[in-house]
């Protein structure tokens, strides 16, 4: 059952540093579920939503060992807006029954999940029977996010500025969140933040 859970969901844009958040909450002994691995899990050969995925963007979207290509798949579900929509809707509602059978297994109080697309999904999550106390955004400038994916990722800025683009604004997600994690110091300066959220958390 998650109504007797504390669930806090993790979120942020590309490049603000929400997995060094979600590691080292992690690191300090608290219960994180991924949205993303819970993705790379249900793609796998086999899973109802790598069969359904398949009937509906054909074999196109494989690589050469049948496995659901995440680029190409990314290429067929921007195609078109329905495309994004009859994917996003198939994978969103699995991800979130996988959320909820997970928190249910959950020991702590405070159960914490990671989702990049939270904001721009929320809605749709929430149909699909998400439920949650708060929202945490791990935020940074966008020149930061910029400099980031070039240091990371070796992108030049006008593709860095297509990836953040295709996003919701980071400002705007700063304006929709509950609490805001500030990434804009240092390692040592984001851990003090987090710490003191988690003491508030007890």
């Amino acid at each position: 059952m998650t109504q007797n859970k504390r669930i806090i969901v993790i979120t942020g844009g590309i490049a603000t540093g929400k997995s060094t958040v979600s590691d080292y909450i992690r690191s300090k002994g608290y219960e994180i579920i991924d949205s993303d691995h819970i993705v790379h899990d249900l793609y796998k050969k086999g899973n109802s939503i790598y069969l359904s995925i398949i009937r509906m963007a054909g074999i196109e979207v494989l690589n050469e060992n049948n496995e659901i290509d995440r680029s190409k798949l990314v290429k067929y579900v921007f195609s078109s807006e329905t495309r994004r929509k009859e994917v996003n809707r198939l994978v969103h509602k699995a991800v979130i029954e996988r959320i909820n059978e997970e928190i249910s297994k959950t020991k702590g109080n405070t159960v914490f999940v990671d989702i990049p697309l939270m904001l721009e999904e929320k809605e749709n999550l929430i149909n699909y029977g998400l439920v949650y106390n708060q929202i945490w955004l791990v935020y940074t400038t966008k020149a930061m996010q910029i400099e980031r994916l070039f240091k990371r990722d070796k992108r030049d800025k006008s593709e860095s500025l297509k990836i953040l683009d295709a996003q919701m604004d980071i400002k705007e997600k700063r304006n929709q969140a509950d609490i805001i994690i500030e990434n804009i110091g240092t390692l040592e300066e984001l851990k003090q933040q987090v710490d003191r959220l988690l003491e508030q958390t007890e």
